[in-house]
């Protein structure tokens, strides 16, 4: 799917508030994914929400050896409307601009909570071009984690809070990557914007890079951006 920025966007999302979220699930009834906890932490690891949420619909499976949560964990917890209306307020905190949204499979977390949020401030480390696999499969976070940062997760059960730390600590270190340039020309009238060493046609030599982009289209928008001055 195509993203496409203008320079406005960028510079408002640029040094803007980045907070990160992730959810543990319980199975509903035709194995729907049913939020039962949530975490969401600020750039420096510390948690602005976290709760236990009581599912809208019963639980068919709690899947305890992954999640730790039983009947009883839930049992008097907070209302998923309720912890809805948390969570948007934590992430329209700062209007007009909203906060940078991070973590891994977002559509996937979102949509179990009945949120929508828009695209160009989401930072999905499960579909972030420079870390999926060469055919655009999404990688785990577990195994992101290992790869990257050097640890493990995951390690019995799952913890939203050591999950939301770990796709906060990867976000940080894409943006931290220094590229000289940020977009690689792949035919007259289309470029590409990414990370990655640039090549460019003998017909665009001549162009400035102001020209280039004004006829580009972009295909993912690198990180990196996100933090420039």
């Amino acid at each position: 799917m195509e993203m496409h920025h203008s320079e406005d966007d960028m510079d408002n999302i640029r040094g803007q508030e980045v907070v990160a979220i992730d959810c543990e699930m319980v199975e509903g009834d035709l194995s729907q994914e049913l939020c039962a906890r949530v975490c969401l932490v600020d750039k420096d690891e510390k948690i602005i929400f976290h709760t236990y949420v009581l599912p809208q619909t019963p639980v068919v499976d709690y899947r305890y050896e992954i999640t730790g949560i039983t009947e009883e964990t839930l049992q008097d917890t907070m209302p998923l409307n309720e912890v809805r209306e948390r969570i948007q307020q934590i992430l329209y905190s700062v209007e007009p601009l909203r906060r940078v949204l991070v973590g891994h499979n977002l559509e996937k977390h979102l949509h179990c909570l009945k949120i929508s949020y828009p695209d160009r401030l989401l930072r999905d480390t499960a579909t972030y071009r420079p870390l999926m696999k060469t055919n655009f499969v999404s990688h785990s976070l577990k195994y992101l984690t290992k790869t990257y940062l050097g640890y493990d997760i995951q390690v019995g059960f799952h913890d939203p809070y050591q999950d939301a730390v770990s796709a906060m600590r990867l976000y940080k270190r894409m943006c931290s990557q220094d590229h000289p340039m940020v977009w690689v020309s792949i035919s007259p009238s289309q470029l590409i914007i990414g990370c990655s060493n640039p090549w460019k046609s003998v017909a665009h030599e001549r162009m400035t890079i102001e020209e280039l982009l004004a006829i580009s289209r972009a295909n993912y928008q690198c990180w990196c951006l996100d933090s420039q001055d």
